[in-house]
């Protein structure tokens, strides 16, 4: 049996970021300074721009974000998510490796109010407190945690 337009669901919204580990395997978050996003968590990730490919946007965000340059070093996932308005988005993320040298320094300062390292017990204590942006960052970092542990084995 063909499966007919019907079972398509396009989805327009794309996002890409990362998930990156600091040598004591802590996970960065950056803070959000904008609109209803501002006070949460997340990890550094935004907008798929017009053209750009999925592995490019990921690694421009995070640079903007935290003004570290990345590595993409394993694909995690893709998250299907919506907005307030009911819009799907396709949030695309990769693990991310770093020289430890460069300086933690948002280049969207407008925009991030801060960029930290965290311990996946303390992200999991901040989702409690409802400091994460959404349950999809607790669902990447923890996923991003469990795929480092079996990479290390």
């Amino acid at each position: 049996m063909q499966f007919d337009k019907s079972y398509h669901i396009e989805v327009a919204a794309k996002a890409a970021g990362t998930v990156v580990f600091d040598a004591e395997g802590r996970i960065l978050l950056v803070r959000e300074r904008l609109s209803e996003k501002a006070g949460y968590w997340h990890i550094p990730s935004g907008s798929v721009e017009n053209g750009e490919s999925l592995e490019n946007a990921a690694l421009r965000e995070c640079k903007e974000e935290t003004g570290l340059d990345v590595t993409l070093a394993h694909y995690l996932d893709t998250y299907v998510g919506k907005f307030d308005d009911g819009e799907l988005v396709l949030r695309h993320v990769w693990l991310a490796e770093f020289d430890d040298s460069q300086p933690l320094k948002p280049k969207l300062e407008h925009e991030i109010a801060e960029a930290i390292f965290f311990s996946i017990d303390e992200i999991r204590a901040m989702y409690e407190k409802r400091q994460l942006r959404m349950h999809h960052t607790l669902l990447m970092c923890e996923q991003a945690a469990q795929l480092r542990a079996d990479l290390s084995h």
